[in-house]
Parts: C-alpha cells; structure tokens; sequence
C-alpha cells in the first residue's frame, strides 16, 4: 500500500486562504471575506510598501498586512476575481448586516412577527428572531440550512501538496497563497471528498497517485506534466502501524496537543501533528501516532486548536470526534458538529459540560471552559478530565475562571489527580484580532483591549494547582514550537510575559515541593504519583 508521504505537507486553502474553521463554515465565511479579506486586499493595494515594511518589525506579527512580495497587479487581479466568486457570501454578509440594523430599530420589545417581513428576503427563511430576558433582539441562524444553501462554498476549498523543509513557515492567517512554488501541487479536491482517506490511508500500488489526482489538478497543470511529475515523488509505503497500548502511556505532540493511551483505546487531544523532517528538534509526527484514534477531543474553537491540516490527514483513522455543545446559530460560536460533519467526520459527538463518555477501561468528562474567548457567549468550548485504567488527567487548555472554586463539581469528580494540564497565553490578542468581522457594533480601544483571548496568568495557575492538588503540573508550549509560525505570532522568548509567568509558576510548584514542567517539542510524560 503507498500513500502521501509524511514529508509532503498538506495545505488546505479556502479561496487562496489559509483553512481555518471561520472559512469552512457558510455563516461566517462572507462576512470574513467582506470585512476581512477585502479590506486586507484593499489597503496592501493602497500601500504595499507599508505592508511590507510592517511584516519585518517583529512585535507587528500577527497583524493586518499581506506578506506578499510579487506584483502589485496579482493582488488586484485576485481582488477582482474574489469579487466575483465570492458575490453570494458577499451577498449574504450584507443581508446579516442589514438584518441586524433593522432588529436594532424595529425589536424594542413588542412582538416579533412584523420584524420578518423587513428582513431581506434572501436571509429571512434562515434566521429566527427573538429576545433575551433584558429585552435585547436576538438572530438565531438555523446552520443546518446554510450548509445546503447557495452560500455553501465547498468548491472554493483547494490543497496544496509541498515537500516539507525546516524553513520557517510564514504567518498565513493574513495572506492568501497566489503563487505556486514549482515544487507543489495544488488539488482542487474538496476538504469532505472521501478520496482524501485513500491519499493519506493508503491506496493499491498498482494504483498511481497521478491516476487518482489528475481529474483535480488544473488544466494548464496537467498540460505542462509538471503537476504529475512532482506528484510521482510525493509517496511512500504505508507504514507498519500498531494498535493502542494497553498500559497507560501519555505523549505530548507540541503546542496543546497530548495523546494518551491506555486500556487498548487512544485519545488525542487538540491534535496538531508536525510533519517528518519539520524541524531540527526532537518532535512526533504522524508517524507516531497508533493506527486507530478512538477519541479525537477538540477544547475549543480558535485556530491553534483547530487545525484543518492536520484533521485532514487524520480523519481515516479516527472513529470518534468529541466536541462541546455550543448554542448554534451564533456566529462567534458556530456549531463544531455541523464544522466536522461538513469536513467528512462521520461520528461526532457533542459534549454538554459535566456530562461523560464511558468506554471499556475509562470515561471522558466535559467541563465548563472560562473565559479566553474575548467576552462573548460562546459554549462550543470545554476542559476535559480523562479517567483511563488507574490514571486520571484533566486537560484545561486555555480555561481561565474568575476563581479556583468554579470547579468545584470537577474536584468532586477528580480529585487529586494524577496531571493536569495548562495553557497559560496570559497576554492573548484583542477581541476584534478573531472576532472583529462579526461585529455589528464597534468596540473602543478601551473594549478591544480589555477583552482578549487571554489564558491564566500565574496567580491564577498557582490557585488551580492548590484546588486540585495535582500531581503533576504540565504547562503547553504556548506556540513556541518552531513549526507553529504559519498559525501563531509568538516568537519564542523567555522574555516574554507569558513565559516569565509560567517559569515562575514552575518555580513555585518546585520550590514547594511539587511537579511542574514547561513542556516543549516531544515529551514522553509521567502521570503517576
């Protein structure tokens, strides 16, 4: 059996951008192109000298410039082909804006029913219309309508094969890739496509990877050869897989992603899986992880949690996806289900908070997930705590409670547990950084800054550890891992806050006698007391 090999990196792109589950989603992705997108494309025209100056001043990474270093002229032909394909989301994000205004001016507490018929027709039938108890209107959007309806995009959704290297990879989230290196190829081949779990689950040999990709490829692609001669080289075997270990074993991949395996089942947590020959430094990849994952955990909803390029590549051996149940219809707090549902999971579970998966030898648990999410009301988000054989670890990612004892129901359920696991991101981007193309009202300065996606800081963290009462105290990485720069705008620094936080909660705990590690590439950890 071949398949793609793991020194081919798989670069999922949404209309030229970088995937993220903002893009995937048809609620939210017009009004990411509109507000976003455009305005992006729009100035970088303006100025492009700015742009450019702007992506080498190192606290400015992460912000509103396109890392572009061809013709001015690609930008604004790409601009006016966006325009044009994209003119139904585009549509449809005006319409949600225009829908929003007259709710504002029209819902002042009577009834709703004479709101509908001044809602553009073209949004009416896919929203619901109510109030809040302070006697504020609400748009509720049915999201199951919208993945079957015109603004569905999957034929905007492309791939690019490219050899893996150790060079660094550019910020993408602010960029749309134009220009095709001659050592790619790019796939126009759906995310969902079932073909995807022959590519990288493995397909006959007598069966060629050209064969199976060329209805996908390009016209002018294919004319020159050069897309298929680059394609012969993108395969390997299929190598020898195993299954989940008995015993409990506990692995960190980088960045907030952990698998644990025990009881002969296998759970990974917000997989994000480096790629063979990535990086100079010790790391895992796809080609450590056993041949079944039973449970795929998902924390919450931002992009270094979620990342399509690596779902993609692990959807054929994944059996279960769990994520939290959010409120649907919002479009800060989008349905995950219907997300992975679209993506081509087949089994996906929603979650409620304090609610719990048995299985042979173990349980999942949800719990509340505070804060970190900018203010807004968003509850597709939960902590784990994971119960295999003997061992119990709770997995926190970036939850940051006003207070220790908002998980008291928690303790009850773990208590003095064998690890627990934190993000500690105490510095985070602003609200407007993820959410600004949503937004219908603007936010000062003063707003924007105070509401951030920011994790715990050490006051925090040190209260958690005191509640639980851990073992051991593991801290993630924070971005810092070298094949995270595409998705993330830290640059690695012990200087920085959050870093000086977390050593100094790893101090404490050790000074105090206790277990605590700043984890960092690959780690083999111990969770035992």
């Amino acid at each position: 059996m071949l398949r793609i090999s793991g020194g081919v990196r798989s670069i999922p792109l949404v209309n030229s951008w970088y995937a993220h589950y903002f893009l995937i989603s048809p609620l939210t992705f017009g009004l990411y192109c509109k507000n976003s997108h455009i305005p992006l494309l729009e100035s970088f025209i303006e100025a492009p000298e700015e742009h450019r100056a702007s992506i080498l001043i190192p606290e400015l990474r992460g912000g509103p410039f396109i890392d572009y270093d061809g013709p001015v002229d690609d930008i604004s032909e790409f601009l006016k082909q966006t325009l044009k394909r994209c003119s139904a989301q585009i549509d449809f994000a005006n319409a949600i804006e225009d829908a929003y205004k007259i709710v504002s001016a029209v819902a002042q507490g009577a009834g709703v029913a004479p709101v509908y018929p001044q809602i553009p027709e073209s949004i009416r039938y896919y929203l619901e219309v109510s109030y809040d108890v302070n006697k504020s209107p609400i748009l509720r959007f049915i999201e199951p309508l919208l993945y079957a309806a015109p603004i569905s995009h999957q034929s905007l959704q492309t791939c690019r094969l490219e050899p893996v290297s150790t060079s660094e990879r550019p910020f993408t989230l602010s960029t749309p890739q134009l220009s095709r290196p001659a050592s790619s190829v790019d796939l126009m081949l759906p995310f969902a496509h079932p073909l995807w779990d022959r590519l990288y689950g493995g397909f006959e040999e007598e069966t060629s990877i050209q064969s199976l990709c060329a209805p996908f490829i390009n016209d002018q692609d294919l004319r020159d050869g050069s897309a298929l001669q680059v394609l012969a080289g993108f395969v390997d075997e299929v190598p020898a897989e195993r299954e989940a270990s008995q015993e409990v074993r506990v692995r960190y991949f980088g960045h907030a992603c952990v698998l644990i395996e025990g009881a002969g089942k296998s759970i990974l947590i917000d997989p994000l899986v480096s790629y063979e020959g990535e990086s100079e430094i010790e790391h895992f990849t796809f080609a450590d992880l056993p041949e079944q994952i039973d449970y795929l955990l998902i924390t919450h909803p931002h992009q270094d949690h979620i990342i399509i390029e690596t779902l993609m590549r692990l959807r054929h051996k994944t059996r279960a996806v769990v994520v939290g149940r959010g409120g649907g219809g919002s479009m800060p707090d989008i349905s995950l289900k219907l997300l992975f549902t679209d993506l081509g999971f087949h089994n996906v579970i929603e979650l409620s908070e304090y609610s719990t998966i048995d299985f042979p030898g173990g349980s999942i648990v949800g719990a509340p997930f505070y804060g970190e999410h900018a203010d807004f009301d968003i509850r597709s988000k939960l902590v784990y705590g994971v119960k295999i054989r003997d061992r119990t670890m709770l997995f926190f990612a970036d939850s940051n409670p006003p207070a220790a004892e908002f998980y008291e129901p928690l303790r009850r359920m773990f208590p003095n547990p064998d690890c627990l696991f934190l993000g500690m991101e105490c510095i985070g981007a602003p609200a407007t950084w993820l959410y600004g193309p949503f937004l219908q009202k603007t936010l000062t300065r003063r707003e924007d800054q105070t509401r951030r996606l920011d994790g715990c800081n050490a006051k925090t963290a040190m209260e958690l550890w005191n509640y639980f009462n851990p073992a051991r105290l593991y801290i993630y990485a924070m971005g810092a891992e070298p094949w995270l720069t595409h998705i993330t705008s830290i640059l690695y620094s012990e200087a920085l806050p959050q870093f000086i936080e977390a050593r100094t909660v790893e101090s404490a705990i050790r000074e105090a006698g206790g277990f605590s590690e700043l984890l960092y590439g690959r780690m083999e950890l111990c969770c035992e007391r």
